[in-house]
């Protein structure tokens, strides 16, 4: 009896589901548990949880560092909710502290700022590196024709050009 072929949207494998699922048992057992962290980790994190809600083009590199860099903003207030006691009154004021909003979303900023302007500076770098070289290129080969005459230039065109 011959296998049926596997269908594209079929059921995942144990372990390859979606980590969606994950996510929300971590949230679940977190709202139970430690509500008062939980409330600083969803609203520091907004700014990923809205990239991946509209992240529909598969860009897993620029999702993958903007959630580090607004999990590592993040973490230094839960570290200081923690010291001050896990309750509803300390989350408030340090959701009301308008630097803690700049710590929980400047991680997130600064992966933005990163993700745009790195590629944009080492294009321009190797722009820079190529308008070099072809400098070099033309140095060398004015020296050349200096050196051999313009009838060298003129046998590098007849060689380069295709026979009839």
């Amino acid at each position: 009896m011959a296998k049926k072929p596997v269908q594209q949207g079929g059921t995942p494998h144990i372990g390859q589901g979606k980590p969606a699922f994950w996510i929300m048992i971590f949230i679940a057992f977190g709202l139970v548990l430690m509500p008062p962290t939980m409330l600083i980790l969803l609203s520091g994190m907004i700014p990923s949880i809205v990239a991946v809600l509209l992240n529909g083009n598969g860009a897993g590199g620029n999702l993958a560092a903007l959630m580090a860099f607004n999990l590592a903003g993040v973490i230094p207030v839960i570290g200081i909710l923690w010291e001050r006691g896990q309750t509803f009154a300390h989350a408030f004021a340090l959701l009301s502290d308008v630097y803690m909003w700049l710590s929980m979303f400047g991680g997130a900023g600064i992966a933005v700022f990163l993700t745009w302007a790195v590629p944009v500076c080492v294009f321009s770098l190797y722009e820079l590196q190529a308008k070099s070289t072809v400098g070099k290129l033309y140095r060398q080969r004015q020296k050349l024709i200096e050196e051999w005459g313009g009838q060298f230039a003129a046998d590098i065109r007849d060689q380069s050009t295709p026979a009839e």
